[in-house]
């Protein structure tokens, strides 16, 4: 018996030392979990729980593109999957589930390359009988409110380039149960008269179908679980029988509520009420575009029915040279005695245009004239064409531009959108606009006739520079009248309005203040509480300094609920009182609020309050709830492992959430309130078991001033204790708080950390602190320091860095200000202060100055003002002493770092003969887009690195180079074969 055990020990051992770490060729397999926008925190995208909690929907994404769709029965979790199955949405009464079906990579690429449109198609399961269907061409869908109905829109016809490309899209689904929206319009505030798609109305219970033609947009009445009104925006094409329909699902019954030859659009519902609203476009022959006539109905199908139509075109009072815009979609007020609107310039034609417009008029109208008037426009557009082909291509840029031309250029969609908020009073058919100019922003107060307005007029060239301040009012929804509450209040994004309208809440020099609505009289509510709820550790360089947040407000705007560093502090609006809700700071463990309810307006502490918790500094996670009377938050889970995205479902007191550590995968956990006994009921990656994975461990040091910072170091895969291994150093700010961070290894994610563990690399994550004006000296210091730390545990030989973007700026600094690394790789580095000082995020058109003095690189002051400190911080300043081997990469059409900052750092270091290389991805932006561009770079940067720091074979790249002719011969050669 001793020998068959030690054999068996033995055979465990040479198998667990037999495990090999994944290759590239093995990385396609890996899946990633599914969560809200592709990232993390949460599964709502993709279904989520049902609102009977007893389903659960997830996304599982593969890097080889071979997604697909699970849904898993929790009673006895078994699963169905659909491939590239995606956008899932439960219906209400938790009977079905509906979600789009894609394609694989290769065959959307193959579809569009035989020029076939790439359309959808609908899935649809029977939960009670697992009966699974499918709708081909399907672009958008919503189920009915009360999960009876679902409205399943086809793809709208292909719009000819001339036109303009094709037509805009609304959002898809309506999952949750809630009325859903579907369908748009091509570009906003023209009048398009594009038709319309087949909108199909499926009854669940019986599968019998409706079809309505010519569907624009749709919209089923905003009202949990009660609306049965279906709106529908009908453009036939030739404008013969557009119109507004309604449709009454419990009814059975279709009527028109308007027509005409017109455009509808941007149907828009008041919550919970059959208050319904819509734009009507209207032309003018002498303006460009339509301006919109605004169609309502209130209490549609009561008794009280009634339609209110307000026309600005016949509106003596309307502002001139302004016109109602389609780009704001109508909103109303609580109580629906208002309606807001957008209004926008509306510029007049030209007379060339004019003429032609009369043509056109007399061609369609009366015969013998539209002969001459087709003349005419035909003349007219030849000579507007001929005024186009002499125009000057110049644009002037003035120094009192407060918006610089380059944004403006980038920005002319969005600022062609502009507009100023109007209030129309539905029922006096009366029109109050609200703003005075295109730089203000006006918020409409919840269950109040006021709106608060930020205007930033006189401080727009401070606003462009990263300073931003505005003069804060309060405007009488009904009159317009407008009552000044603050002067140049700096940092106005963090205004806000309490959930009834009792209050605004704003900061200022480091303290909160509540303002009293009715009396305009301003509190600081701060002032005498014993904590900070600013992060004054923050390496920010702008004024204020950011706050921990504020949580929301409780019942009755009795409380807000404010954030300091750990806790949660309720506080009345007169300052009067403060209470501490939770105790984070003896264990340094952070508490937030979780709003699970996403119909609350409230944090109603009379019932359980849930709350996520993170320890600063070990890392861990999970959750506590504060129950009514208690006198602290009670803890549920606390683990050391990433517990993130707690859901509930919307009837049942079933929770989700996902958990993962590096070593292990994430996962979807199931359990009740209380958060015992959770059941993972995903099983994502169960083959990792088969290979060599890495462990990740905290590591602590301190900078030369003495602050406290961590960093993650991630064990090669496979690692043996006693045996050195390479170290690859990633950096980008603070990173400590991803320890738990899965990493599914892939060659498209090129800086993934999980490859580089497999293939044989400690990798060291440090934390890096700013300060305000040596951004690079603070890297060597923080980095420096991270390295010596690892260094001294025996463990690593030959050390190189790598970074991207800011990272980027990070590696090519310590590349030519230290000695301490054997190869380094820059990816879209930031490499010369100076000349990027002057330059543009041309992505966005905006000037670097305020990056550059108020964000990532904390230089606080024009280089002017502080030369020498721009100086030695930047890494072209350091060539001539430059030892370090260094990569550097860039794509020729960077939108956001110019590419010219790492050929201008490769020229310099050349001419001084250093070992630099530079990569030139074409056509390539700021990340890498193109499959085979990612997995080049990749491999390319493990050839940089294996050659340096493991001293493996160099690739001719590597050491002679690649002229232009021997890589396109190269290429031609990998073609053919």
């Amino acid at each position: 018996m001793r020998l068959t055990i030690s054999a068996l020990i033995l055979a465990c051992s040479l198998t667990a030392q037999t495990k090999l770490p994944p290759t590239p060729a093995e990385y396609g397999q890996w899946e990633t979990l599914v969560a809200p926008g592709g990232g993390r925190g949460g599964i709502g995208s993709t279904g989520g729980l049902s609102p009977d909690g007893k389903w659960l929907a997830y996304g599982i994404n593969r890097a080889n593109g071979n997604n697909e769709l699970r849904v898993t029965k929790l009673a006895d979790h078994s699963t169905k999957a659909t491939p590239f199955g995606t956008q899932s949405a439960f219906s209400a009464d938790s009977k079905w589930l509906a979600y789009s079906i894609g394609y694989s990579e290769t065959e959307a690429d193959r579809m569009r390359a035989d020029n076939r449109p790439v359309h959808n198609k609908l899935g649809l399961t029977n939960l009670s009988t697992g009966e699974q269907s499918t709708v081909d061409g399907i672009e958008l869908f919503a189920f009915s409110p009360d999960g009876e109905w679902l409205a399943m829109r086809q793809y709208a016809p292909e719009r000819a380039a001339a036109a303009g490309g094709t037509a805009g899209r609304g959002a898809a689904g309506g999952g949750g149960g809630r009325g859903g929206r579907g369908g748009g319009r091509g570009a906003a505030g023209s009048d398009d008269n594009t038709p319309g798609a087949t909108l199909i109305l499926r009854q669940l219970a019986t599968g019998k179908d409706t079809a309505f033609g010519n569907v624009a947009e749709f919209a089923w009445q905003d009202w949990k679980r009660q609306g049965s009104l279906l709106a529908m925006a009908i453009s036939t094409g030739d404008k013969i029988g557009d119109a507004i329909q309604l449709f009454d699902s419990k009814a059975g019954s279709l009527r028109v509520l308007d027509s005409s030859s017109s455009t509808y659009s941007n149907l828009s519902w008041r919550k919970d009420s059959g208050d319904l609203a819509a734009l009507k476009s209207k032309t003018d022959d002498t303006h460009d575009g339509p301006t919109y006539i605004v169609v309502a109905w209130t209490h549609l199908s009561e008794s009280s029915e009634a339609a209110h139509t307000y026309d600005p075109t016949t509106d003596s009072k309307f502002p001139a040279g302004l016109r109602t815009v389609t780009y704001r979609r109508p909103s109303w007020s609580e109580d629906g005695a208002t309606v807001f609107l957008g209004l926008s310039d509306w510029y007049p034609k030209p007379p060339s245009a004019r003429r032609a417009g009369r043509g056109g008029r007399g061609e369609a109208g009366t015969g013998g004239k539209g002969d001459t008037a087709t003349s005419e426009s035909g003349e007219a557009s030849g000579e507007a064409a001929n005024q186009a082909d002499d125009q000057p291509a110049v644009d002037v840029w003035h120094w009192r531009d407060t918006e610089v031309m380059a944004h403006q250029v980038k920005s002319a969609t969005q600022n062609g959108r502009r507009n100023m908020l109007a209030a129309w009073d539905v029922h006096s058919n009366a029109l109050t606009p609200l703003s005075k100019a295109f730089t203000e922003q006006i918020t409409p107060i919840k269950h109040r006739n006021l709106a608060f307005v930020a205007d930033w007029k006189e401080y727009a060239m401070d606003r462009s520079i990263g300073r931003p301040s505005a003069d804060i009012y309060v405007v009488d929804v009904g009159t317009g009248q407008r009552t000044k509450i603050k002067d140049k209040l700096d940092e106005d994004r963090y205004l806000q309005a309490s959930p009834t309208g009792k209050y605004l809440l704003y900061l200022e020099n480091d303290n909160y203040y509540a303002v009293d609505i009715n009396t305009r009289n301003a509190v600081n509510i701060t002032k005498n509480v014993k904590t900070s709820f600013i992060d004054k550790e923050s390496d920010e360089t702008i004024k204020q300094k950011p706050p921990f947040g504020v949580a929301g407000w409780t019942k009755n705007d009795a409380e807000v609920i404010l954030y300091d560093k750990f806790d949660l502090w309720k506080i009345t609006p007169d300052g009067a009182h403060a209470t501490r809700l939770t105790d984070g700071a003896a264990e340094q463990v952070r508490s937030r609020y979780l709003k699970l309810d996403p119909e609350s307006d409230a944090i109603d502490l009379d019932k359980p309050v849930y709350l996520s918790l993170f320890g600063i500094w070990s890392k861990k996670s999970g959750y506590a709830v504060l129950k009514p009377g208690s006198a602290a938050a009670q803890r549920l889970v606390f683990e050391d492992k990433a517990m993130e995205g707690l859901g509930k479902a919307a009837d049942a007191p079933v929770y989700d959430y996902i958990s993962e550590t590096f070593e292990e995968s994430p996962n979807v956990y199931v359990a009740n309130g209380d958060l015992k006994d959770a059941q993972r009921v995903s099983e994502t990656n169960p083959f990792q078991s088969k290979y060599a994975w890495g462990h990740s461990e905290l590591i602590d040091y301190k900078s030369s001033n003495g602050t406290h910072l961590q960093g993650i170091l991630d064990y090669p895969a496979g690692y043996e204790a006693g045996k050195k291994y390479p170290m690859i150093v990633y950096m980008y700010e603070k990173l400590s708080d991803g320890l738990h961070r899965y990493n599914s290894p892939s060659e498209r994610s090129y800086y993934s950390v999980s490859a580089m563990t497999s293939h044989g690399y400690f990798v060291l994550q440090p934390d890096i602190v700013f300060i305000k004006r040596e951004p690079g000296l603070s890297v060597a210091d923080c980095v420096g320091a991270a390295v010596k730390k690892v260094q001294e545990k025996g463990i690593t030989s030959k050390i190189g860095i790598v970074g991207h973007s800011w990272g980027g700026f990070d590696a090519s600094f310590l590349a030519t200000h230290t000695n301490m690394f054997s190869a380094a790789v820059a990816g879209a580095p930031i490499t010369d202060l100076i000349s990027n000082y002057g330059n543009h995020h041309w992505s966005s058109g905006i000037a670097e100055t305020d990056h550059i003095e108020t964000g990532q690189q904390r230089m606080e002051v024009p280089l002017y003002e502080d030369l020498q400190a721009y100086i030695r911080n930047s890494a072209i300043f350091g060539v001539s002493t430059m030892t370090t081997p260094l990569l550097i990469e860039v794509g020729d059409a960077d939108g956001t770092v110019f590419y010219h900052q790492g050929i201008e750092l490769y020229n310099i270091a050349r001419r001084a003969r250093k070992n630099v290389v530079l990569l030139v991805y074409g056509a390539e932006d700021h990340g890498l887009r193109k499959k085979a561009d990612q997995v080049d770079y990749q491999r390319r940067i493990f050839a940089w690195f294996d050659y340096y720091l493991k001293g493996e074979p160099a690739a001719h790249w590597i050491t002679d180079g690649e002229s232009y002719l021997d890589h396109q011969r190269d290429l031609k050669q990998s073609k053919s074969q």
